[in-house]
């Protein structure tokens, strides 16, 4: 199974692929106050990185932070 891992909820923004219990690719960005400017980049950089596409994710994986994409 192939997860996308979307992390919101520090001043890190980062995204992950896994494959079962393996790290396929992450990528973090450290850029406080950020997250709705670079989260869909660098979503679209891990999928070039990895050579992987949305069609091949099984699940999409997020946090409920505290931070910048917070929703009830």
């Amino acid at each position: 199974m192939k997860i996308l891992s979307i992390d919101t909820s520090s001043n890190l923004c980062s995204v992950a692929l896994l494959e079962d219990n393996q790290t396929i690719e992450e990528l973090v960005i450290d850029d406080n106050k950020t997250h709705s400017q670079n989260l869909m980049p660098l979503i679209q950089n891990l999928f070039i990185k990895s050579n992987i596409g949305l069609p091949e994710i099984d699940l999409i994986a997020c946090n409920k932070g505290p931070r910048f994409f917070y929703w009830n």
